[in-house]
């Protein structure tokens, strides 16, 4: 991803997501992996709408369930590869944060190619991270009731991919982080220590990003 664009530097979390983060062509075996268990379950290939939406669900299942399983920076280098060096390279509550905007990325980038895979790689990329940026800066900085804020963050995702997608992603990440730091140091936690905040908090959000995900996908916003 070109780092220049823009004119604003790309920040230290950015770039150790960008290095641990699936490829697009990582992101097609994984869903046509699901494509294949459902053809062998079933007898045929699942293109319809509510096939999509079978494993859309199963996608985001599984990335929620490795988001709870940060819970503890402890388990980070079993659970996440590439995430075994994050302590060391950026360092605490960071390195968690990065670990969970990975799962978070890896995640949109599954559901794009399982709702908008005619997309060439680049694009869909950055559409990944304009997605799972968008939704988590959205939901960290959210109050109020759970359907409304899903809802208001849903329509702060469009106008974010409106916007120029390289400038937009180095913005999002510097949202991200500020958010995070706000969350955490409001809750008491330090920031060298855990994975955000806590394995349900982080199974919630990546359950609401992948929501998020879908509904933008399909338009049902």
């Amino acid at each position: 991803m070109n780092n220049t664009a823009g004119g604003i530097e790309p920040t230290k979390l950015q770039n150790f997501v960008e290095v641990i983060a699936i490829t697009p062509k990582e992101a097609q075996k994984l869903v046509d992996g699901y494509r294949s268990s459902f053809e062998a379950r079933y007898g045929w290939p699942p293109e319809t709408t509510k096939d999509r939406a079978r494993i859309a669900n199963k996608i985001v299942g599984r990335y929620a369930k490795l988001a709870a399983a940060t819970g503890a920076a402890t388990a980070l280098p079993g659970v996440i590869p590439g995430v075994g060096t994050a302590l060391a390279t950026v360092g605490g509550g960071l390195a968690d944060l990065a670990a969970s905007l990975k799962l978070q990325i890896d995640m949109c980038m599954c559901l794009i190619e399982v709702y908008q895979s005619e997309l060439g790689g680049e694009d869909k990329k950055h559409l990944a991270f304009v997605l799972a940026l968008a939704g988590s800066a959205e939901q960290m900085a959210a109050n109020g009731g759970k359907i409304a804020v899903e809802k208001t963050a849903q329509k702060l995702v469009l106008q974010y991919l409106k916007g120029p997608a390289l400038t937009t992603i180095k913005q999002l990440f510097k949202k991200v982080a500020m958010n995070f730091t706000q969350k955490a140091m409001a809750k008491a936690i330090p920031l060298g220590v855990g994975v955000v905040f806590s394995g349900s908090t982080n199974y919630a959000l990546t359950t609401i990003v992948g929501k998020i995900t879908i509904a933008v996908l399909t338009k049902k916003v």
